[in-house]
């Protein structure tokens, strides 16, 4: 299966990720020691906060510690996906587990650094430093 680009589809548990006309965000699902990374490529605007929703919603159900969200190739993010992101990390720590997101750049790194988001959520600078922490 391609996208509307003509690129592969990625795949997350097996089960391919639809990216529908509008959607412009990619997401992947890997496995590495003591935790589970969520690698989002590309725009996390209102419309693509709700697949993301359903993708990390399974990591919910999956991943009993640690959750890193990989944010090293978000280009864009609005205040809905921006606002998505931080409930996740207050849900998926209301249930007693770690989530950290790493490293963020561009404008997504300066929204972060503005909003002085790192005193709620742990920004590393890359996964080693989140799976140290």
């Amino acid at each position: 299966m391609r996208d509307e680009k003509n690129q592969p589809l990625r795949l997350c548990g097996g089960l391919p990720i639809s990216l529908t006309r509008g959607i412009m965000v990619d997401v992947i699902v890997r496995g590495v020691k003591g935790a589970t990374v969520v690698d989002l490529h590309g725009r996390l605007d209102f419309n693509a906060r709700w697949h993301v929703k359903a993708i990390m919603n399974q990591c919910c159900l999956n991943e009993s510690e640690h959750l890193i969200l990989n944010l090293s190739e978000l280009t864009y993010i609005d205040s809905a996906g921006l606002g998505f992101l931080v409930t996740a990390y207050l849900q998926f720590t209301g249930l007693k587990r770690r989530m950290t997101w790493v490293q963020p750049k561009g404008v997504v790194a300066t929204l972060l650094n503005e909003l002085k988001l790192q005193e709620l959520v742990p920004i590393c600078n890359n996964e080693h430093e989140a799976i140290a922490d």
